[in-house]
């Protein structure tokens, strides 16, 4: 009876009878236990998948790239409205511009003049009376929404590196379980 230690031995080949190899052991019962050997290989193959399960992010793979093209979206979607906040913020600086130069050339028409009303009205309808303080308000909420619009951008880019970290280590868990031949989750 040859006796063969285990240690430093796992899985099916550290399995002994009697502190025997199953090669070793006589011919009959030899068999009996090879017959059993596939099902302690399975099971070793499924320690190793719950090993790699538990080692890497839950996530799937199809999920990750589609919150990544979302998000991508997002910042695509909140450039153009930083674009249309600063056209607007452009636009009513011009008005506010037009509105002085207005207002300056009134201020510049003798009181005294006989046809003051009439260059005023003139000059009214070359420079329309916008409401300035509203224009000037406006600049300032549309300023502080481009400044919202930067820190939602830089949050989305944070959120798109994280969610790329994980797709890596993913793709990484998927190419470890394939070898072990489980099925991967797709969409």
């Amino acid at each position: 009876m040859k006796r063969t230690p285990n240690i430093g031995e796992t899985g099916a080949s550290s399995i002994r009878l009697g502190e025997m190899k199953i090669c070793d052991l006589p011919i009959g019962e030899c068999a009996r236990a090879a017959s059993q050997l596939p099902l302690v290989e399975d099971t070793e193959r499924q320690n190793k998948i719950e090993n790699v399960l538990a080692g890497f992010p839950k996530h799937r793979v199809d999920y990750l790239e589609g919150r990544i093209r979302e998000s991508e979206v997002n910042i695509l979607h909140i450039q153009e409205m930083k674009q249309q906040q600063q056209a607007l913020i452009s636009e009513y600086t011009s008005h506010i511009s037009l509105c002085e130069f207005r207002d300056k050339e009134i201020e510049r028409i003798p009181s005294t003049d006989p046809d003051r009303e009439e260059k005023i009205s003139d000059l009214n309808k070359r420079f329309p009376p916008y409401n300035v303080s509203a224009m000037q308000q406006q600049i300032v909420q549309s300023g502080e929404a481009i400044v919202r619009a930067d820190e939602v951008i830089a949050q989305e880019y944070n959120s798109i590196a994280e969610m790329r970290e994980f797709l890596v280590q993913c793709r990484v868990r998927d190419a470890k379980l394939k070898a072990l031949g489980a099925k991967v989750a797709t969409g």
